[in-house]
């Protein structure tokens, strides 16, 4: 954990430290933590930040989100009572707003007025990060519009600490946050994600896990899932098994606590994802070729966008060139 220093040792740190990520960088390292420096940063008037709180574990709050919580003049949160017994942690004495779904564009009004007035304002939600899967996200693009700077100041994330305990494919995955709460509805949904070849990332109440594994077998067929439970918690369990599994584990069981459920997105034949990228390079190529560019050139993109293998992509190349 960073210590908090004074303004001029935070100078001095940063000096040295963009002294070293810039050594880094002569020696051909490449990480992004020789970029990274530690600095006591000073809550500016008009900025709306975006502040992320733990999920479970109250170790997860980072030391740069308390320092912008106490130095806040406005803090934007959900439940009003509970975002107050986590504050008194800090003895964070900021007036509350109350942004709910219901009220959002009353609220959303007010803050972006004490914006303008110069208040220093962050938001937070009632776990996790502000706006995602959240009614933050209206605030975010009220203020954007209104030419207000939003800032993040990253934390804890129930979607993120998913994804990274799922051992699924991640190269690409769609979030979908939480199903509809119909029946019909939620079957329709899945239904428009059921050619998704994405990994896909759900948040689900704990009295609908049942139904919505359910439907996810019926929908989807059986495929490798996840399920994240109570996740940075005492009773944390994170599981990977198959959709079919998993609805025989919890037909036996009554769900408890808050859960994210990650599915495998659709498996596409070899041979036919083959033939699909090959169809696409030819089209691609065929623009390539239109704007002038070299065959080595052509061959760099298809290999950098298309991530197609390096030998496949000059064998496409020269294909594409024999059928001019």
């Amino acid at each position: 954990m960073h210590k908090e220093v004074d303004s001029t040792a935070s100078e001095a740190k940063s000096s040295n430290n963009t002294n070293l990520a810039s050594q880094d960088q002569a020696e051909g390292k490449d990480s992004a933590l020789s970029e990274c420096v530690s600095v006591k940063m000073e809550v500016k008037p008009g900025v709306l930040y975006l502040v992320a709180v733990p999920i479970g574990n109250l170790d997860d709050f980072t030391p740069r989100a308390w320092h912008v919580l106490e130095q806040a003049e406005y803090i934007a949160c959900e439940e009003v009572q509970s975002a107050r017994r986590l504050l008194q942690l800090h003895n964070v004495k900021a007036k509350l707003i109350s942004y709910r779904e219901s009220g959002r564009d009353l609220s959303g009004d007010q803050i972006v007025h004490l914006l303008a007035e110069g208040a220093k304002v962050a938001v937070i939600s009632g776990a996790g990060t502000p706006a995602v899967s959240d009614p933050g996200r209206d605030l975010v693009a009220k203020c954007h519009q209104a030419g207000f700077k939003v800032s993040p100041i990253p934390g804890a994330s129930a979607l993120t600490a998913a994804v990274s305990a799922a051992g699924l494919p991640l190269r690409r995955f769609a979030f979908e946050g939480f199903l509809p709460r119909r029946s019909n509805e939620c079957i329709q949904f899945l239904q428009s994600l059921a050619h998704e070849e994405r990994t896909m990332i759900f948040f689900e109440a704990p009295h609908r896990v049942k139904e919505t594994l359910q439907l996810m077998l019926k929908v989807f067929g059986d495929r490798n899932a996840f399920i994240g439970r109570e996740l940075t918690k005492y009773y944390e369990e994170c599981l990977q098994s198959t959709l079919a599994k998993l609805c025989e584990k919890y037909a036996q069981e009554d769900p408890r606590g808050e859960f994210v459920i990650v599915v495998e997105g659709l498996q596409i034949d070899e041979t036919e994802e083959e033939l699909r990228l090959n169809k696409q390079a030819k089209l691609d190529l065929e623009f390539l070729r239109g704007l002038g560019l070299s065959k080595r050139d052509q061959a760099s993109i298809l290999v950098h966008f298309r991530e197609i293998p390096k030998n496949k992509a000059k064998q496409l190349v020269m294909e594409a060139e024999e059928e001019k």
